[in-house]
């Protein structure tokens, strides 16, 4: 079985259509079609259920698409790893997911001293919440991640970053808390909020507010949207201090009383072979971190 088809089933399921697959491939809707059928006939198993003209993955796609999605991750590192030997010279993509947070700040003075040392390893960069981050890894398609504890120590490799961001409330300049120099529980009482996607952030917020009920009018991964939402008077948004958010926004942070900060953890998975570019990043800043 060629790589090459394999490939063209990874595009298919990902696209979710033959017609953008094909685009991404450039080559025709009919041969990517009759490929993703030889496939499945050789297979002896439908890898898709066809509904009008969207593609879904079967029990079956979905556990095979995970399974090559990592095979052939491992033979892209492998053929990396020979050309970096060949070449004398480290390339190659880093692929990192980021958490909104100060962290690409810490990060950055590393990142340009490793990019002077080796010019043409590249970086991709996802910005997502920590359960999206830690899935994507899960799933192959991020090497390294920047995301809060807690972190399960069994499926990933950590390393402490001096990072602890502060928690608080995003406010209208215009709000009646503006003035406030801290947000306690008793102030977000009746309060409408806007809180991170976390899973995890709901016990913070719970031991917060000592178990009073909360106004939750909007979940947000990201703060962009979330700042539009505030500033029509939708909510009030629950983050940490140096998330980025929109420039020409008129909101103001508050921190929590009693003080709430989180810490920042690199991670990366175990029993997985990262590529040589990403391995000697972790290295570099495990000399200065660890």
């Amino acid at each position: 079985m060629e790589t090459r088809i394999l490939r063209y089933f990874l595009v298919v399921a990902k696209q979710g259509t033959i017609s953008a697959a094909a685009r991404e491939l450039h080559i025709s809707q009919p041969t990517l079609s009759r490929q993703i059928q030889q496939l499945e006939t050789q297979l002896n198993t439908p890898l898709f259920t066809r509904e009008r003209r969207r593609m879904y993955l079967t029990k079956a796609g979905s556990a095979y698409e995970k399974k090559i999605r990592r095979i052939i991750a491992e033979l892209d590192q492998a053929n990396q790893m020979i050309a970096n030997i060949n070449n004398n010279d480290l390339t190659g993509t880093i692929h990192i997911g980021c958490v909104e947070s100060e962290v690409t700040k810490l990060l950055l003075p590393q990142l340009i001293a490793f990019h002077r040392q080796y010019p043409h390893v590249r970086y991709d960069f996802y910005d997502a919440d920590g359960e999206d981050i830690q899935e994507r890894m899960d799933q192959g398609n991020i090497e390294l991640g920047v995301v809060c504890a807690p972190i399960s120590t069994v499926k990933y490799h950590t390393l402490k970053l001096p990072i602890q961001d502060r928690w608080g409330l995003l406010v209208k300049s215009d709000s009646k808390l503006a003035h406030h120099q801290v947000i306690t529980a008793e102030d977000l009482q009746n309060l409408p909020l806007i809180i991170p996607h976390r899973a995890l952030f709901y016990d913070d917020l719970n031991e917060l507010v000592q178990g009073r009920e909360l106004e939750i009018v909007a979940e947000s991964n990201l703060l962009t949207n979330a700042s539009y939402l505030a500033q029509a008077g939708i909510g009030n948004i629950v983050c940490i201090e140096e998330a980025p958010r929109p420039s020409s926004t008129n909101l103001k942070f508050i921190p929590f009383s009693p003080e709430r900060r989180q810490t920042q953890f690199l991670i990366w998975p175990k029993g997985n072979t990262l590529t040589e570019a990403t391995q000697r990043f972790i290295e570099k800043l495990q000399t200065i971190y660890a």
